[in-house]
């Protein structure tokens, strides 16, 4: 398959052969989401891990392969998710577009800005699509907040208070993660990014600037808390804060506003502040929720139109992480490089 037949398939209602590298839950998550879609179909899953790629391969008759190259230059895909560890992503990107095969890469993009440049250059090169799976933005309660934020019956965005509580410990996740080459980073890397992403959307502006700070429990390698304030190209500030206390879970956004403010809650919904009166406009987010937003951003991966997440926006929000990395080793603020 040609990159440029690759291409024309998005346009012309033919049925687009998917293939996901990596067997793990996310992966699982964007089987779901696909099986809603007419017109997609999962035909290959990749993992080192032949259990867990079997497991979900079979439910979709798709193939099973333990070599990503060997899954690509099979002749029976048109796309490729890939959900590896990240610091493997640019160099399966640029192996998929070689293989003339578009790329939705989930989340973080890669783990240099650098990286991200050179993925973007690649595919471009190419000429096969690169989307990021930088979800916020098809998330409904995030969807919503944004539409009323732009709508300008708050006024001005002006501080974003962002709350992330998880756990963040090796019982809790693939080993992988607590890998800094494999990984990249930590919590700031792997949840913090969903926050910068959250802010960007919700404003419509990018982070310019940082100052933050990171600590690491004993015995881990990478970051397991971070705090600190981002800076915003409208003038917005974000105020962050993202810990693994083994507390409940939090997952909270507050936008302060000139004439009103919104409150974003996984577990309380949305809720907005206007004219003296608080009113409840959607309840919690749930499975179903993060299904739709998969599968939202799986339609605009393989629609007609160029994708909402770029390579240029996942860039932007590396940017943002690779600054906090950098002003928490310095103690200083730093402005983010693109």
């Amino acid at each position: 398959m040609t990159a440029e037949n690759g291409l024309n398939s998005f346009f012309t209602g033919n049925e687009i052969r998917l293939g996901l590298v990596g067997a793990g839950s996310v992966a699982a998550v964007y089987a779901e989401a696909a099986a809603g879609l007419p017109g997609i179909a999962i035909t290959a899953i990749c993992d080192v891990r032949r259990e867990p790629a079997e497991a979900l391969a079979v439910p979709l008759n798709a193939s099973v392969y333990g070599d990503h190259r060997a899954m690509f230059a099979s002749g029976n895909l048109d796309a490729v998710v890939i959900t590896s560890p990240h610091s493997l992503h640019t160099p399966m990107a640029e192996d998929a577009a070689a293989a003339g095969l578009h790329v939705l890469m989930e989340k973080p993009m890669a783990t240099a800005v650098a990286d991200c440049r050179k993925m973007i250059k690649v595919c471009a090169d190419a000429s096969v699509r690169l989307a990021i799976g930088n979800l916020q933005r098809f998330v409904p309660a995030v969807r919503q907040a944004r539409d009323i934020l732009r709508s300008g019956q708050l006024g001005r965005p002006l501080l974003i208070t962002e709350r992330r509580a998880v756990r963040y410990d090796p019982d809790s996740r693939p080993a992988w993660f607590f890998d800094p080459e494999l990984a990249g980073g930590g919590i700031l890397m792997n949840i913090g990014g969903h926050s910068i992403d959250k802010a960007q959307v919700l404003t419509g502006e990018k982070v310019v600037a940082v100052n933050a700070r990171t600590w690491r429990r004993p015995g881990i390698a990478v970051e397991t808390d971070a705090s600190g304030v981002m800076e915003l190209s409208g003038g917005t500030q974000l105020a962050f804060s993202i810990t693994s206390t083994g507390l409940p879970p939090q997952d909270e956004t507050e936008v302060i506003c000139e004439y009103g403010a919104l409150r974003l809650s996984h577990t309380g919904g949305l809720w907005m502040f206007h004219d003296g009166e608080s009113v409840h406009l959607r309840e919690r987010t749930g499975h179903d929720e993060i299904v739709t937003a998969f599968r939202d951003q799986l339609a605009d991966f393989t629609g007609g139109e160029p994708p909402s997440v770029t390579g240029d926006y996942g860039l932007s929000v590396i940017a943002a992480v690779q600054a906090a990395y950098d002003s928490a080793a310095d103690r200083s603020l730093q402005r983010t490089e693109y």
